[in-house]
């Protein structure tokens, strides 16, 4: 694919080609603000992979009217904890219609659902249809299902604000890990593609405004509470942690735009591989 002709400006390198407008900026990282809690784990591993590599390959995503982080939590915290004060930043409008919010499916393994549910007797799973069970999380009636191919249990909230919810629900995940239970995600919700031992829990589905306004007042839910559908990114910045650091705001601005507007870019369809990862929106690739 040919170069795009893609708009430099003060502020930043504007992607207006895309399916939605997309402007990479610098951003400090007290003017970003995250939704969600870091796995320690995982933000160990990040960090030591910054370490051994000092560059930051892609920008996270974040909104830009109110900063909320929606790609992207590990890598900034990463940055925050090696001295950066700002950060690479594809800001976007998240209430463009095509941005969607969804949820995380939790697969889990190591237990049939009779013996799940004995561990988590205490929080009274309440029989029901799979139909119903995920009607009452739409409703928020209830903060999580259980089910296989068989069956489907619920559980019903002590309070019922989202965040509430979320955290009940990740108290249910945790019981599953502390027993050694192996918990993956998935964005698939059908049980005709997990083998017939597979339990699948599924939970509420956050709203736009409750991000925002969770990280307006710095309350942050738990990992893996929403799952945000971005339908173009951009990839392969490269932007040196050193520059990051640099605590003169304008001087790493200036180096960040001339980093970009020295690099070509190509936009790659929906479905694309990019290193070993196959993306399902459209990417723009910076090389």
């Amino acid at each position: 694919m040919g170069l795009l002709e893609e708009a430099t400006s003060p502020r930043g390198f504007a992607i207006t080609t895309g399916r939605i407008p997309i402007l990479l900026a610098l951003k400090r990282v007290e003017d970003l603000k995250p939704h969600e809690e870091t796995v320690e784990e995982d933000l160990n591993g990040m960090v030591r992979a910054l370490q051994g590599e000092p560059t930051l390959r892609h920008p996270i995503i974040a909104d830009s009217a109110s900063g909320a982080v929606l790609d992207g939590t590990h890598r900034l915290a990463a940055l925050k904890r090696l001295g950066c004060r700002t950060v690479p930043t594809a800001l976007i409008d998240y209430q463009n219609p095509l941005v969607k919010i969804d949820r995380w499916y939790r697969v889990i393994k190591g237990f049939g659902l009779p013996d799940f549910l004995k561990l988590v007797e205490r929080l009274s799973p309440i029989p029901t249809s799979a139909p119903e069970g995920d009607a009452r999380l739409m409703a928020r009636s209830s903060y999580a299902t259980l089910r296989n191919m068989r069956q489907c249990y619920t559980f019903n909230p002590v309070h019922t604000g989202p965040l509430e919810l979320c955290r009940s629900a990740f108290a249910l995940e945790r019981i599953g890990r502390d027993n050694h239970a192996k918990i993956a995600y998935s964005d698939n919700g059908e049980m005709r593609d997990f083998p017939e031992s597979t339990i699948l829990m599924s939970t509420i589905r956050l709203e736009k405004q409750e991000v925002v306004d969770s990280c307006t007042r710095h309350l942050l839910f738990p990992p893996k509470s929403t799952r945000h559908l971005i339908p173009s990114r951009p990839l392969g910045i490269g932007t040196p942690l050193a520059w990051l650091r640099d605590g003169d705001f304008e001087r790493a601005e200036a180096e960040f735009e001339k980093h970009l507007g020295s690099m070509t870019v190509r936009r790659l369809p929906e479905g694309s591989k990019v290193g070993s990862r196959r993306y399902m929106e459209e990417v723009f690739l910076f090389e």
